[in-house]
């Protein structure tokens, strides 16, 4: 992984507006965990211990072991469960989306540029020394030696290590019988000899210390430079989208969609270059949050009880945690509050926080708009497909009380411009 100046090291640090991949890449990887019955912070304790471990056994590979521990479980998106509840290989070979996880996630890390050394080691995470893993039935010495590694330490988390010192303990009696079967003996006695280290295994099982940690490798380990920049930092905002529609395949390419019409509204509305930024990459991680929502909600027919509704109405909330989960990185805040915003109402009876009129940020009155146009006129999210002139009139006739009417006539002039009969595709 390419070394980068102290410049380029400041900004990783994101104080300021503009965004770097570092802190972008933990806000993807936190949001793996939101998922209903998860386990919160699992792959950042992986990225942790997995870099603690190796920057004694593998020093010189310790970053790309940090990013991959970070991304490693971004595949599982989609099961029916949360990663950590497959505690057995039997389990995990049963859930087909599982099964397959590794060469997604490798697959993931692969497409951002510098980072195909984690991509490899994420390819090949849960290949066993035996050869009885998976996908590719790997074993002993084909197996890299960073992949054994990252396999241990999951494994670890998974079942409770990383939490307390009693959990440590029994965790280790219990998978001792594991080494030579799982993962070589050499990685069993490094990580074993790391416990030695005990303040930074107490601090690892504090949550409340672990955006510290964090933050401390994110500075320590900058991304590559061909990674950070803003090409780069736009493949991860993608991530975002593709991780939604991985969760919820009955509205695959709303996100990008949502995001390519509120850029075009955003220009037609003569906003400025950073605002038109602002809003397409809030509607690239709009619909983030619903990763927290059960599979089973998010793919129900028909109408919702009141409880049901309540439980969708907080998938905003967790959108805007996600992008919160570096809170130095004001950008990513920015994106969080306009994007979490995407559903308050235009006379205050909306959600979260029940906004009115010009208090809900403008690139949220956008995003409201234009995201009901997508629902409406995209045939796998809307039963009764309507054409843009028909859905603008859909929204004309909640304007003033769903949707801020000046963004609703400039929607109206934007289609009949033409401007919304571009397809996506061809708009990106």
């Amino acid at each position: 992984m390419a070394k980068k100046n102290q410049s380029d090291n400041d900004r990783s640090k994101c104080g300021e507006k503009s965004i770097s991949a570092a802190p972008l890449l933990a806000a993807v990887s936190y949001m793996t965990d939101i998922i209903p019955g998860g386990c919160l912070f699992h792959s950042w304790r992986i990225a942790l211990a997995a870099e603690h471990i190796a920057a004694s056994v593998f020093p010189d590979e310790a970053a790309e072991v940090f990013y991959a521990g970070l991304m490693q479980e971004v595949g599982c998106v989609g099961a029916a469960r949360h990663v950590t509840a497959y505690c057995s290989l039997a389990d995990q070979l049963d859930d087909h989306i599982i099964k397959t996880h590794p060469r997604r996630g490798g697959a993931l890390l692969e497409w951002l540029p510098g980072m195909s050394e984690s991509a490899k080691m994420v390819r090949y995470h849960h290949e066993w020394w035996n050869g009885s893993g998976y996908q590719d039935g790997l074993s002993g010495t084909d197996i890299p030696q960073t992949s054994q590694l990252l396999l241990l330490v999951e494994t670890l988390d998974t079942i409770g290590c990383f939490r307390s010192w009693q959990g440590m303990a029994a965790g280790l009696r219990r998978l001792a019988c594991c080494t030579k079967q799982a993962w070589n003996k050499q990685i069993w006695t490094s990580v074993v000899q790391s416990l030695e280290d005990a303040e930074f295994y107490t601090r690892l099982m504090s949550q409340e210390a672990l955006h510290g940690l964090i933050s401390d490798c994110l500075t320590r380990h900058p991304v590559p430079s061909e990674l950070d920049n803003e090409a780069g930092v736009e493949r991860i905002f993608h991530i975002f989208a593709a991780l939604v529609d991985a969760k919820d395949p009955t509205t695959v390419g709303h996100s990008r969609r949502t995001a390519i019409f509120a850029r075009l509204l955003a220009e037609h509305m003569g906003l400025s270059e950073q605002e038109i930024q602002l809003a397409y990459r809030a509607g690239l991680v709009h619909d983030c949050g619903r990763l927290g929502l059960p599979a089973s909600l998010l793919r129900r027919s028909g109408r919702l009880s009141p409880e049901e509704m309540e439980q969708v109405r907080q998938h905003a909330q967790m959108t805007n945690r996600v992008m919160n989960c570096m809170p130095d990185c004001s950008g990513m805040l920015e994106i969080g509050r306009v994007a979490g915003y995407d559903h308050e109402r235009y006379d205050g009876t909306g959600y979260p926080d029940r906004l009115t009129g010009e208090n809900i940020p403008l690139i949220s009155r956008i995003l409201s708009v234009v995201d009901a146009f997508d629902a409406m006129t995209s045939a796998a999210t809307y039963k009764n497909l309507l054409s843009p002139r028909f859905a603008v009139i859909r929204l004309q006739q909640a304007a003033g009380t769903q949707f801020d009417p000046n963004v609703v006539d400039a929607m109206a002039s934007a289609v009949e411009s033409k401007l919304f009969q571009v397809a996506p595709s061809e708009a990106a």
